[in-house]
């Protein structure tokens, strides 16, 4: 049977409820059941890096200060962190989760948004890159309001 999160929403970007905390991820990982990733995503856990945010909470730190996660395929070598996900939940290390995430700490029946865009998109692509940033510089954003 294939698991039916994470459900991709707009292309790069997945939607999975919060499966729960394990002690078997370091900070900024993110664990989602391997079949689950091969199965519902284009993301690679080899080099894929994605930003987490929860539907419905604005993620208020920019891109540029922001970290990336790295995808972590749940298997039997980390047993507590797969049985958070057996539908493919997304499951997030232990830890001071207000300090290390722009959020509030994440609940249970809460929505994980994984985007992977920047990584599938712009990372692969430094003049796409480039680009953006000169763009958005040019059109005023970061400048403080007049």
């Amino acid at each position: 049977m294939v698991p039916p999160f994470p459900l991709e929403t707009l292309r790069h970007w997945y939607v999975t409820p919060f499966g729960g905390h394990s002690r078997e991820l370091s900070f900024y990982q993110v664990g989602i059941r391997r079949d689950a990733i091969e199965a519902n995503t284009e993301l690679d856990p080899r080099v894929d890096r994605v930003r987490i945010g929860l539907l419905g909470k604005r993620n208020v730190r920019p891109y540029l200060i922001d970290h990336a996660f790295q995808i972590v395929p749940l298997d039997e070598r980390r047993p507590e962190a797969l049985a958070r996900s057996p539908r493919g939940e997304a499951v997030l290390p232990m830890g001071d989760d207000v300090v290390r995430r722009p959020f509030p700490a994440v609940q249970p029946g809460d929505t994980v948004l994984i985007n992977g865009v920047a990584s599938k998109r712009l990372l692969r692509d430094p003049e796409k890159l480039a680009k953006v940033l000169e763009s958005l510089f040019r059109e005023g954003y970061g400048r403080p309001a007049s």
